[in-house]
């Protein structure tokens, strides 16, 4: 059974069937595929119907991973399509919390739900987790979440567990990111799956989200509440023996926390010194003694357990971590910080069958293969243009910069008055204006005239902006590149965008923490080259977001819009080479004149010719 049996519509839009190809080409040699193809294009079905002919033919278990559960959509529809062509059986993977048949459990923040669950099922007071084991239910099929739930209710059976038993079965998985790349969970995802990771077909969306998510997934943290509370857990529940000395250096700890945040709060994030850690805190392996104790006697998981699991992980020591301090909520966070994630996910793809990596912002090779830790040899590119690229006009201005020592009063006055300039001549639809950051959307707001306006708050919704779009004949969006809306926004009337100008006021370069430093002398050695390494760090996460705000612009050949970049670094030959992949062409314009003459020559053209 090959692509044409299995894909699941009456003919292919352009590029898909390329990527089926190489889809099923590169999982059967055992290559690494980064697959760069538009969102909303008909990707996934491409590399599932690629993916699902190498199985059948290799008998591997195919493993799409999301970053979150939001994003099943997609595969969760192209699946229930595919299975009108052949038969399999599928599980999506959803936390506990949100598969659990007991009442009000949704409104417990998830790590008090998980001491919930465990005290239950050590008391033996759950009866779901007790019958998942005993009843016989149909796990056949394509066991959506909300599938899996009626299952599971009809039988009276823990839906989670029933996901568990589902997997040796499966044909494919759909899960988040943390079940491959967290060490711990991927040892028991791996144990209910009955394979290792040589059987496993890798297939990752939104790959440009991978190495970030990775480092996330790897830094684990603790704060001086969570130390205060394993404190009065040890002096409550344990009594003798070690439990005094234990709850003495629990106090140290705590006080060397609350100088911490002494710190932080005067200087912002500090690195510490490991040894200084180390040398206040407990021995991990007697408080795991001890939480394994009062677990026993209070019947659920303890911040005890959760402290030890912190050190634990910093008195490994691991190559590519760094100890930091950073202020939270009034509180300080102790992060023993993931600052490459190359190693861990390394492991990974040098363990899996293959892995295809794709998005509709796939970053530069070279980006992923070090950030990632690929092997050079076994990586394959295949990167398919927008087909309606020529739709979109990329005005970059020069003169103007975003850069830290370029802004103020001046610089955030003159990308106003640009900004103004082009919404007067926007006759419908939104103005998509993405700031780096949420101070710099403030400042320019200030300068900014055009009326109406909507601007990204930390706390913003997308159904807020959707309302807005709808309400007014034209507005003008604000947001922010590292915000939700410039990821996750899709405003659509009548089955075309609304957003027919983007403005980017300025190039989106990630902030220079503690994180991104460290991972700049990381990469230098890796690489050889500081230049190379500070642009893997910089710019090419910049080059990504703009990517990003182009694309919540143009979504199908019937679209069109002007993008003016208010930053002449993206006229760099790497980053307007990137955009070229995308099949964008970046024009120069001499001000703001220019500028405004080659976006109203650009309208006038879409507006007269459809």
């Amino acid at each position: 059974m090959d692509i044409g049996d299995i894909w699941p519509y009456n003919s292919w839009r352009a590029g898909q069937r390329e990527i089926a190809e190489a889809v099923r080409d590169s999982a059967l040699e055992g290559n690494h595929l980064m697959v760069g193809y538009p969102t909303g294009a008909g990707k996934t079905a491409a590399a599932l119907t690629g993916a699902l002919a190498a199985s059948l033919r290799g008998g591997f278990k195919v493993v799409y991973l999301v970053r979150a559960r939001t994003q099943f959509q997609a595969p969760l529809r192209e699946l229930k399509t595919i299975t009108k062509r052949i038969q399999l059986d599928a599980v999506f993977l959803q936390n506990k919390r949100d598969l659990c048949l007991v009442r009000g459990v949704q409104l417990l923040p998830y790590d008090e739900f998980l001491r919930f669950c465990s005290e239950l099922v050590r008391s033996g007071l759950c009866p779901y987790h007790r019958r998942a084991s005993e009843v016989s239910v149909s796990l056949e099929g394509l066991l959506s979440p909300r599938e899996l739930l009626a299952r599971a209710s009809e039988a009276g059976a823990c839906p989670y567990e029933l996901a568990r038993r589902a997997l040796s079965t499966a044909d494919v998985i759909v899960a988040a990111y943390n079940y491959i790349f967290d060490p711990e969970i991927r040892r028991a995802f791996l144990s209910d799956l009955g394979t290792g990771l040589s059987e496993v077909l890798l297939i990752v969306d939104e790959a440009h989200n991978l190495p970030s998510a990775v480092i996330s997934v790897l830094s684990k943290e603790i704060t001086s509440r969570r130390v205060r509370a394993a404190r009065r857990e040890v002096s409550r529940y344990c009594r003798g023996g070690e439990c005094e000395k234990v709850e003495r250096d629990l106090y140290s700890l705590y006080s060397f926390m609350s100088k911490l945040r002494r710190a932080v709060e005067r200087r912002g994030e500090i690195e510490v010194e490991r040894g200084d850690l180390i040398e206040v805190a407990p021995n991990p392996d007697d408080l795991m003694r001890i939480a394994a104790v009062v677990e026993s006697r209070v019947g659920r998981a303890t911040a005890i357990r959760s402290v030890a699991s912190f050190l634990k992980a910093v008195a490994r020591h691991k190559p590519g971590y760094t100890l930091v301090a950073e202020p939270m909520d009034g509180d300080v966070a102790l992060r023993n910080l993931c600052v490459s994630p190359a190693g861990e996910a390394g492991a990974v793809f040098q363990g899996v069958r293959s892995a295809i990596l794709m998005s509709g912002t796939l970053p530069p090779r070279d980006y992923m293969v070090s950030m990632l830790g690929l092997e050079e040899g076994r990586v394959r590119e295949l990167r398919i243009p927008l087909p309606w690229a020529r739709r979109v006009k990329v005005m970059v201005m020069k003169g103007v910069s975003s850069r830290y020592v370029e802004r103020g009063a001046a610089t955030y006055g003159l990308m106003a008055h640009v900004i103004d300039e082009l919404y007067m001549h926007l006759r419908r639809g939104v103005a998509l204006v993405v700031a780096p950051s949420y101070d710099m959307a403030k400042a320019i707001r200030a300068y900014l005239r055009a009326r109406p306006l909507f601007m990204e708050r930390e706390n913003t919704k997308l159904e807020d902006v959707i309302s807005a779009a709808q309400r007014y004949e034209k507005l003008l969006v604000l947001c922010v590149a590292w915000g939700k809306l410039v990821e996750g926004i899709e405003l659509r009337s009548d089955g075309l965008s609304l957003i027919r100008l983007v403005v980017l006021a300025g190039l989106p370069v990630p902030e220079p923490n503690l994180l991104n430093r460290q991972l700049v002398e990381v990469l230098k050695y890796k690489v050889g080259d500081s230049d190379a390494a500070w642009r893997l760090v910089y710019m090419i996460p910049a080059a990504v977001r703009v990517a990003q705000a182009i694309g919540r612009s143009v979504r199908s050949e019937r679209d069109y819009a002007a993008v003016a970049i208010l930053d002449e670094r993206v006229l760099d030959p790497y980053l307007s080479k990137y955009l070229a992949t995308f099949g964008y062409s970046v024009e120069a314009a001499n001000g703001v004149k220019e500028l405004l003459s080659k976006y109203i020559e650009f309208a006038r053209a879409m507006e007269e010719g459809g």
